[in-house]
């Protein structure tokens, strides 16, 4: 697949540059959802097709409601997404979405055709007919007083009423506050938030539903007066508070550390930078913002994710529907619109005429909210020490986003495919155990602590098993120590970094050693104990978010019942040559 780079070339960098990159993804979305629900892209998900066809006509008007906020004109997709717009919320159309029941995928996206209404209502209102106008107001009415999942979800009823507000349509007040006060029992420290409210012993994540949820719906809220004086002064500063923290997230490439769901909307993860433009909140110096921005935004550019026709693919670093969750469609990933948010900024705004700014070095970010620890290299790749634990609900490789020890911007993440052996595990930045060497399992759960600059994890994989791993960095490398009581044989496999598998790679594998080198990635595990081997995996191809076929070294050992330590050094880095053109 080619990158959007090699379709368009580079994204220019000054605000008619990003509005031209804007209209590059969203045209195809435009135009391929104008054709009806039967023409949307197909995709294994747990969504029915009206609602999936309806992520192809919303999710655009999060970045084109932007741009027409700032006076930036779209003729040709705004005339397209009206048609769609108007056909999915007429119940006398064969097109005819439905109304949202309570806890359906119609709320997410009622929060967008909310925000343009209030930003946009010449492109989304003020065109339509008075019919037209009654059956968009009854459906985002009904958006508006639905159940939304016990979540961020509180933020998109409050939106949809936001812009039913703007169009002079009366809203339950009371419901709104109600959300709004929800909402403020998932603040967490330090800027952070809880993405529900968890289990007892078991915390919501604390993912980028923090940056491009929490936060960017709070500062949007807060810009348009939609929330009392109160609440707009403890949105922003809580962005502000985050800020500092999650400027840590991003390599020198502009790459973000792959962790947790929904990555699937790729360039959202950026999204909360250029949004501080769009609302005018200066929680970094505005050269440094906008180099984070433009730098990720690049990086994407860069990815073989588009399709031939420029749209957006389901996947991550290339199409690839086995690492994303259930709940994406073809539409989904023009979420992504949001980056495009700071287009309602004017030209004039300090984030479009500053100049970007180098990337900030600061050798380790110790993040308690999230349980992290971030450290960046030299080369200006970022490896996360993580202490969190799988979701609560089933989401697909939830484990593997959430739980594993350690996430690399360079290097990515494996998701496992489903089957029971090591190729199919994709044990990368994990402990497998196993008590018959067919079966593994990993950390999904469990009690975890920052110490210091270290992450500390107390996890239990059998119900006479107990493992205590402790993390931390050393120079470019990271350090895994696990305290082992076990009441059963256990056959173990650890695993490092992946690395791209192409004809040049080279790997080797020794007693307490494995090293793997390809696509100018070299990663490698030794071991501090004897008794442990070096094994080179191969894991199941397109298992990989970046990469669509990987070699991982690992190391294997088995361990008779009673007290254990293992421990061992863990390297990721760039190696010569550079990564062929289109891997991360």
């Amino acid at each position: 697949m080619p990158s959007l780079h090699q379709i368009h070339g580079a994204v220019s960098a000054h605000r008619e540059g990003w509005f031209s990159a804007l209209l590059a993804v969203v045209s195809p979305a435009t135009r391929t959802a104008a054709l009806g629900p039967d023409r949307q892209p197909v995709h294994a998900t747990n969504h029915d097709s009206g609602a999936t066809w309806f992520e192809l006509v919303a999710r655009p008007l999060w970045g084109l409601a932007a741009a027409a906020a700032g006076g930036l004109r779209a003729d040709a997709q705004w005339d397209e997404l009206r048609g769609s717009l108007t056909a999915a919320v007429d119940p006398a159309h064969p097109w005819y979405i439905g109304l949202p029941p309570d806890l359906d995928q119609r709320i997410v996206e009622s929060a967008a055709v909310g925000y343009a209404l209030a930003v946009a209502p010449h492109e989304v209102w003020d065109p339509l007919t008075g019919p037209q106008r009654d059956h968009l107001r009854d459906w985002l009415s009904a958006a508006a007083n639905a159940t939304p999942v016990d979540n961020n979800w509180h933020f998109f009823p409050v939106l949809a009423a936001t812009g039913l507000r703007a169009v002079g349509v009366p809203v339950d007040e009371a419901r709104v506050t109600a959300h709004l006060d929800r909402l403020e029992e998932f603040a967490v420290a330090d800027g952070w938030y809880a993405d529900g409210p968890g289990l007892p012993g078991r915390s919501a994540p604390r993912d980028y539903y923090v940056p491009f949820g929490f936060h960017f719906y709070g500062l949007l809220l807060a810009s348009l007066g939609a929330v009392d004086a109160g609440r707009a002064a403890r949105f922003r500063a809580r962005a502000v508070e985050f800020a500092q923290q999650f400027q840590h997230w991003f390599a020198d490439d502009g790459a973000g550390v792959p962790f947790g769901r929904s990555l699937g909307y790729r360039f959202a993860q950026g999204s909360f930078w250029p949004l501080l433009a769009a609302a005018d909140v200066p929680a970094l110096p505005w050269e440094r913002v906008r180099g984070l921005a433009q730098r990720h935004l690049d990086w994407w550019w860069r990815q073989p994710a588009a399709a031939e026709d420029g749209g957006l693919t389901v996947g991550y670093a290339y199409p690839n529907t086995g690492v994303v969750e259930q709940y994406l469609a073809g539409g989904s990933p023009y979420w992504g619109t949001k980056f495009f948010s700071g287009l309602a900024a004017p030209a004039g705004h300090p984030f479009w005429t500053a100049t970007p700014a180098a990337p900030v070095r600061e050798p380790i970010s110790v993040q308690p909210a999230p349980t992290m620890v971030l450290a960046k290299d030299a080369a200006g790749d970022v490896v996360t020490l993580n202490g969190q634990h799988a979701p609560l609900w089933n989401a697909r490789g939830g484990a593997a986003k959430y739980a594993k020890f350690a996430y690399s911007t360079l290097a990515g993440i494996s998701v496992p495919t489903g089957g029971a052996d090591l190729e199919n595990s994709a044990l990368d930045s994990a402990l497998g155990l196993s008590d018959d060497g067919v079966h593994w399992r990993t950390r999904s759960a469990g009690e975890s602590s920052l110490d210091g600059s270290a992450v500390v994890i107390r996890w239990e994989p059998y119900a006479d098993v107990v493992v205590e791993t402790r993390l931390s960095f050393d120079g470019d490398a990271h350090l895994r120590e696990h305290r082992i009581v076990t009441g059963r044989t256990l056959y173990v496999a650890e695993g490092g970094f992946c690395v791209p598998w192409l004809p040049s790679s080279t790997s080797s594998a020794g007693d307490g050693i494995a090293a793997a080198d390809g696509g100018g990635i070299a990663g490698s595990i030794r071991s501090d104990d004897p008794g442990r081997v070096g094994e080179i995996v191969h894991p199941m191809p397109g298992s990989h978010l970046y990469f669509p076929r990987t070699v991982l070294p690992t190391l294997r050992s088995e361990l008779a019942p009673g007290e254990h330590v293992l421990r061992c050094r863990v390297t990721v880095g760039r190696s010569k040559p550079d990564p062929e053109p289109g891997q991360a």
